[in-house]
């Protein structure tokens, strides 16, 4: 048996799904098993000097840093724990979290192989474990391909984690006019699109792994019981798969009429399932959210999202028809638009009658190229004043002046706020 400390930084401001599916495995596996979040609880150096095997999830990217303090801090404080890393930028990021902050890296999904690493430090013997880059000898990682199993998933285990009412969600609280208690699932990991900015593709290269209904529902149930009033998607595409999330949606307003939700979907999908949204609405979602990027066809055709200017309109009048508040995202500081793109884009938000609806943190979102990008390899990027970081590149824009007033505009940061496009970023 190991003595395993589970970390989470920061998973979009909701309960971190990731440590509590893990932490099931590791339970039923018989180990024992200590959560912390610090965005919820902050750092706990109390907590350190215990664990055989400490497992930091890396989900985001503003997660990575918080996450290398938290393995900086845990080494000072017990030289002899075993430290990974798991989580999508994990994933991306193996061969550098590994080689210098960590003994290892779960390349992929978490579970099995976070169990099969918790039994080889409790005295098992697994010399090759699946999906884990591990640091040999001289300190070297080798680049794995992540593991992907499509079964064995079992419900998430809840009750190591702060109550629900610890993550509040503004946006939630807004469009509904008052106070939630915000849980969140994922139907699907993973996305079968490729839009070239997003990690996303980067650990899941278009690939998508399917959770099981009844365990969805289960977890559904578990947090009702916890509290909940509002069920936050947080997939980074709802129709992954066609019909899935339909159908828990049916499933759960027959059992929890009361219960509002939200979703996070593509443009394109919008106006595949214009015939549904109706039904989305009768079935408690309150709002959609949905990347628009900027409104110019060079940008889209850029990052590739097969979709055209005229869509975004589009997507954003069949949502409002259906009588769901639309929750738009931008990347609005990229190396494809112009000085005057940005003044027209004032234009956009006025025929749309946006203004009330956005964020105001997505006026000052800005493209970011983490290490592993596949625009990297895009001439546009290439074109461009680059700055290599250790998990991201700086870039500069053609025209001095779109920077200045990106510099201009930005406020400094907060606790708690974080400047993404989107939740999977």
């Amino acid at each position: 048996m190991s003595r395993v400390l589970l970390v989470s930084n920061f998973e979009g401001g909701y309960p971190p799904v990731s440590v509590a599916f893990a932490a099931t495995e590791l339970l039923e596996a018989g180990h024992e098993v200590t959560v912390l979040d610090t965005y919820v609880e902050g750092i706990r150096d109390e907590l350190f000097p215990e664990p055989d095997l400490v497992a930091i999830s890396i989900p985001l990217f503003d997660a990575l840093w918080p996450g290398i303090e938290i393995a900086n801090r845990v080494r000072e404080a017990n030289p002899d724990a075993y430290i990974t890393f798991f989580g999508q930028y994990a994933t991306i990021n193996q061969t550098r979290l590994a080689g210098k902050y960590g003994d290892s890296c779960v390349v992929g999904e978490s579970e099995a192989t976070l169990a099969a690493l918790a039994a080889r430090n409790g005295g098992g013997h697994a010399e090759c474990i699946p999906g884990l880059a591990e640091r040999n000898g001289s300190g070297d990682v080798q680049a794995i391909p992540p593991s992907r199993p499509r079964s064995g998933f079992r419900r998430p285990t809840r009750d190591l984690l702060p109550p629900l009412h610890k993550y509040p969600q503004a946006k939630v609280d807004e469009v509904l006019g008052g106070k939630q208690v915000v849980g969140a699932i994922e139907l699907t990991r993973g996305c079968h699109h490729r839009c070239t900015y997003c990690s996303v593709f980067a650990a899941y290269d278009g690939k998508v792994v399917v959770m099981p209904q009844e365990i969805l529902l289960d977890d559904v149930r578990d947090q009702v019981e916890r509290g909940m009033t509002h069920l936050s998607f947080v997939d980074a595409e709802f129709f992954n798969t066609r019909k899935h999330g339909l159908r828990l949606l049916r499933l759960l307003h027959a059992g929890f009429p009361d219960l509002t939700y939200d979703f996070t979907t593509r443009v394109d999908h919008l106006i595949e399932n214009r015939e549904t949204m109706a039904e989305f609405r009768e079935l408690g979602v309150r709002f959609i959210t949905s990347a628009l990027e900027f409104p110019s066809q060079e940008v889209l055709d850029e990052i590739n999202k097969e979709v055209t200017v005229m869509d975004l309109e589009t997507a954003i009048r069949i949502v409002r028809d259906a009588g769901i508040e639309i929750n738009p995202t931008f990347i609005m500081f990229n190396p494809w638009i112009s000085l005057e793109d940005l003044a027209t884009f004032g234009v956009f938000v006025e025929r749309n009658d946006l203004g009330a609806v956005i964020d105001p943190i997505q006026f000052e979102t800005r493209l970011h190229l983490y290490r592993g990008s596949p625009l990297l390899s895009s001439a546009s990027i290439q074109a461009l004043r680059l700055v290599e970081e250790e998990f991201h590149y700086e870039w500069e824009h053609p025209d001095p002046r779109v920077d200045e007033l990106f510099h201009e505009i930005s406020t400094p940061p907060e606790p708690g706020v974080f400047k993404r496009c989107c939740l999977k970023c």
